[in-house]
């Protein structure tokens, strides 16, 4: 949705963006093309009535699934997990076609995801989400990738954490994340590369699990979806917005049809002439 410039930070390392004054943004053409439309836009008064507001964005595309959003109220709470682009366009393709579809999460930090018991997105179920290990040699782990809402930092604590408990043991963690995640661990001696990425896996944050919560507001109202009922809403809004646009642009085009042909009538019927006479003998339309 949005095009950047300068360092926006990393959200597999944690670092934060670059102060405001060196970095830019604008919108991409995607979020030109499905979240802005004048015509079709619902528009209110500012706060201080100087100035019109959208009260919302007319989407034409499963945004909420796609970025996903986590956040709390007041006796409420929602965590919807972001999912893949083309895998979205594919099950609105099958939901138009009537068929039945599949979809499940996918994380822009990689790693594994088990969903034996993802239950759609409901309250109730659950994912785990694990990283890639590879054994470079019998004495060095890399790491490729780290888990969803995981940073590079955090991982890498929770590791010295369990070395320091004697749950595994190595001999040391490097960082050398760059364009691609990379942490390596050198094995302490004697130590099984097998039975550590066991460990990594069971007592550091290698492994996590996270609790779906699909809560979102329809029809001014709270509600507990699936991310399925979720995506049949918004095909269906999409559906209701391209027939709007629509019903607007024929509006438009039968407006200008009929300015056409009362200028042409005008003219071919010489009524510009009847008119030239009527002023000449005084008569006023």
């Amino acid at each position: 949705m949005v095009e950047t410039q300068g360092n926006w930070g990393d959200i597999r390392t944690g670092d934060d963006a670059a102060a405001p004054r060196y970095i830019e943004a604008r919108l991409s053409k995607f979020a030109l093309e499905v979240a802005f439309n004048n015509k079709t836009t619902d528009w209110a008064l500012s706060y201080d009535g100087r100035k019109n507001e959208p009260v919302t964005l007319p989407m034409k595309f499963p945004l909420l699934l796609a970025h996903g959003a986590e956040g709390i109220a007041v006796g409420l709470a929602t965590k919807v997990l972001p999912h893949n682009f083309c895998e979205l366009i594919e099950a609105t393709i099958k939901h138009l076609k009537g068929r039945k579809f599949d979809l499940y999460p996918d994380f822009l930090t990689g790693g594994m995801i088990d969903v034996t018991n993802y239950s759609e997105g409901m309250r109730g179920g659950k994912i785990r989400n694990r990283v890639h290990i590879e054994e470079f040699d019998k004495k060095t782990l890399l790491i490729k990738d780290v888990p969803f809402g995981v940073t590079t930092t955090q991982l890498i604590d929770s590791i010295i954490k369990a070395n320091d408990q004697g749950k595994i043991k190595i001999k040391k963690v490097t960082d050398n994340t760059a364009a691609d995640v990379e942490i390596q661990i050198d094995l302490a001696p004697g130590i099984s590369p097998d039975i550590t990425i066991d460990a990594l896996y069971a007592f550091t944050d290698c492994e996590i699990s996270i609790s779906p919560n699909t809560c979102v507001i329809v029809n001014n109202k709270p509600q507990f979806l699936s991310v399925h009922e979720l995506l049949r809403l918004s095909t269906d809004q999409t559906k209701l917005l391209l027939q709007k646009e629509l019903q607007i642009k024929l509006a438009e085009l039968q407006e200008k049809w009929h300015y056409t042909s009362l200028e042409k009538i005008f003219f071919e019927e010489k009524i510009y002439k009847e008119l030239e006479k009527s002023m000449k003998h005084g008569i006023r339309f």
